[in-house]
């Protein structure tokens, strides 16, 4: 452990790299990969209050899939909201890591329960996303109460990195999805029929965004593997 407290670029890499395992554990995955739906469904959301829209519900559902309906009142709006979930939720999760290696996780805790909680009030009704809320924000909750700094920052730092590399998949996946069955994309789907712009494209376009913010928290907020050993 005196090699991980003088060297916190290897705890880094040792949390990104249990995180990636614990994506891969059938249930537990699924749990925690939820944060990021959590995360692109508000996008939509906020899309759609920043417009003047409406938010009528969300869904967060057991595979880790997610639903916002919302009403916009033009289709430029409905265009916006559409294409915002997945650049949100990378942003966001950018920003909880950059919060999170600076030393402020409990802020990074705060901005996430507090997503979850303003779902919880007033946009997810379904029983899943009402159960994972819930217990979500216990775990912060008791987080919190344990008050300890290094148990704080594992937790911040590992929920902070699975939700990254979850909206690095799942922007992925659209991709693929917009060239191989664009009728199943899911929101270039929904941009395709309110342009007529292939499916294709819009997952091009939400990929290059996507990849910008991604590599931007990398470049400035992962530190560098190489470092020696001190």
């Amino acid at each position: 452990m005196d090699v991980f407290s003088r060297n916190p670029h290897l705890v880094f890499y040792a949390i990104l790299a249990s995180a990636m395992l614990i994506l891969r554990i059938p249930l537990i995955g699924r749990y925690f990969r939820t944060v990021n739906t959590l995360l692109h469904e508000s996008g939509h959301a906020i899309a759609a209050i920043l417009t003047s829209g409406e938010v009528i519900n969300v869904e967060l559902s057991s595979d880790t899939s997610g639903s916002a309906f919302t009403k916009s009142g033009s289709k430029i709006k409905a265009l916006l909201v559409s294409f915002s979930g997945y650049p949100i939720a990378a942003f966001i999760s950018g920003l909880l890591i950059a919060l999170t290696v600076n030393g402020q996780h409990k802020i990074a805790f705060f901005i996430l329960i507090s997503i979850a909680l303003i779902n919880l009030a007033f946009f997810v009704r379904n029983a899943y996303g009402v159960v994972w809320l819930i217990t979500f924000s216990g775990l912060i909750i008791f987080t919190f109460w344990l008050d300890n700094k290094e148990v704080s920052f594992i937790s911040a730092l590992s929920v902070s990195l699975i939700s990254l590399s979850e909206s690095v998949f799942s922007t992925l996946t659209i991709l693929f999805l917009g060239f191989h069955q664009p009728r199943k994309a899911g929101d270039a789907t929904n941009l395709a029929k309110i342009t007529k712009v292939p499916a294709a494209i819009w997952s091009i376009l939400i990929t290059m965004l996507v990849g910008i913010i991604v590599y931007y928290t990398v470049s400035f907020y992962f530190p560098n593997p190489f470092q020696p050993i001190t």
